[in-house]
């Protein structure tokens, strides 16, 4: 009888404990990157880990997928917000434009900025704010730009670029992002659109002499193994926009969505300082593994070479508000 009584007492403490033990149930959220663990996208990926679930005291659990584990790409990435396989992520603005809404490509005007800090000032304003919105109906939630992945530069195994005349009859990898394919164009190379996961091999087979790419993915995707030469042409700068599944995103009691509010802040300054720092720790690892780093010195006649793509730009995302970017990155610009 006291066996009996006992077994009993124990059902019901289970019954008891099980719904309470479902309700304490992390919330799990998976953020995918495409680029390699090293990659200031990835290391801010970590950080924005280790602080939600901090500070939701473990009611989050952010499960981190590096390196196209979770999304090939980024536009696989975004669709993956929309079906509900992605929750978390960092796009930059010119692949959102090459696929989803051609507004995105406007910060990716060939030679507009300057530098990290003239981008910041237009992006952190008004029309960044403005861009940011128009994630909304394509399923997500914007919060902040982080960094991108850096300044694009070209890399060859033909022979160094000095001047465009220098990438005249190159096969040149492009990604499916239009403006880059047109700046390629413009420059006399032969652009040629090909998925990410298959440039390595690519490159190593001789199938394209080369491709663009900035510092940090150059360093880490390994390309210094397979690259000789590393132009300095820095003609864009797309930056990155750190942002949610707006459907998993509202699903969340509001004192979770403040936890995700100011972790998504402190990730956007944390990335734009670790791409500063890789972009630096990068450009040596490739003098160190013997790439030849060419200094590009007269810009300008890539500038000039690369004006068509401003029509064509213009074209894209509207003249009202192409004209307000540009006039905005001249205010802001060093004099």
């Amino acid at each position: 009888m006291r066996s009996k009584s006992i077994r009993l007492a124990l059902s019901l403490a289970l019954a008891a404990v099980s719904p309470m033990a479902a309700a304490q149930a992390p919330i799990v959220l998976k953020l995918a990157t495409i680029v390699g663990p090293d990659n200031p996208f990835s290391t801010s990926a970590v950080k924005f880990k280790e602080l939600a679930e901090s500070r939701s005291r473990g009611r989050l659990k952010i499960e981190v997928y590096p390196a196209g584990q979770l999304a090939k790409n980024e536009t696989v990435m975004l669709e993956g917000m929309q079906l509900g396989t992605v929750d978390i992520g960092a796009i930059v603005t010119s692949s959102i434009g090459g696929k989803f809404d051609p507004k995105f490509l406007v910060p990716d005007i060939p030679f507009l900025w300057q530098g990290r800090e003239h981008i910041w000032k237009v992006l952190d304003g008004p029309l960044g704010t403005d861009l940011m919105k128009r994630l909304e109906p394509l399923g997500a939630k914007g919060f902040c730009y982080g960094g991108g992945f850096g300044f694009r530069n070209v890399l060859s195994n033909k022979r160094p670029v000095f001047t465009p005349d220098d990438l005249k009859g190159q096969t040149i990898r492009v990604p499916p992002i239009p403006t880059i394919a047109e700046t390629m164009k413009q420059f006399g190379a032969n652009p040629v659109p090909m998925q990410w996961g298959e440039v390595y091999l690519a490159m190593k087979q001789g199938t394209i002499d080369g491709l663009e790419l900035p510092p940090t993915t150059m360093v880490s995707d390994k390309f210094p193994e397979v690259t000789k030469y590393y132009s300095k042409t820095l003609h864009s700068y797309p930056p990155g926009i750190w942002m949610m599944a707006s459907a998993k995103y509202k699903a969340l009691p509001p004192d979770l969505r403040k936890v995700i509010d100011e972790t998504m802040l402190e990730t956007c300054a944390q990335h734009r300082l670790d791409e500063v720092r890789a972009d630096a720790e990068s450009m040596v690892a490739m003098r160190v593994k013997g790439v030849q780093i060419n200094e590009v010195k007269d810009l300008k006649v890539f500038q000039q070479r690369a004006e068509p793509v401003y029509k064509f730009v213009e074209g894209k995302v509207g003249k009202e508000l192409y004209d307000k970017w540009v006039a905005a990155a001249k205010a802001a610009a060093r004099p």
